[in-house]
């Protein structure tokens, strides 16, 4: 795009009042605001305008709270490495490695 950025603000008088307009570019002709009525003034009417392209320009940031999920199964994949390191020690220790310690792991045959 061709021309400066450089945010101009003008008031125009229309019956009943002024009405804001705007231009964001030197190369661009102005533009009322859209959707407002006139205003008793002008300095209202700038006022406006700068309000307008201000919100235009930086419009605010949604931020969006959602419930935890655990949407790509990784606690179920802990628990399963878990299971998995566990049943590793017991067959090669005969014991399961607990906070540093081995604990002896006794199976018991139920008739």
């Amino acid at each position: 795009m061709t021309g400066c950025f450089l945010p101009e603000f003008n008031a125009v008088p229309v019956r009943g009042g002024y009405r804001g307009s705007y231009r964001l570019f030197d190369s661009q002709p102005f533009r009322f605001i859209p959707g407002c009525e006139p205003y008793p003034t002008a300095g209202r009417a700038l006022e406006a305008a700068k309000e307008y392209v201000r919100a235009r320009l930086n419009p605010p940031i949604r931020g969006e709270i959602t419930e935890a999920r655990d949407v790509l199964g990784i606690a179920a994949w802990h628990e399963q490495k878990a299971a998995q390191r566990a049943a590793e020690q017991e067959q090669a220790l005969g014991a399961v490695i607990v906070r540093g310690r081995q604990v002896r792991v006794e199976r018991r045959k139920s008739a």
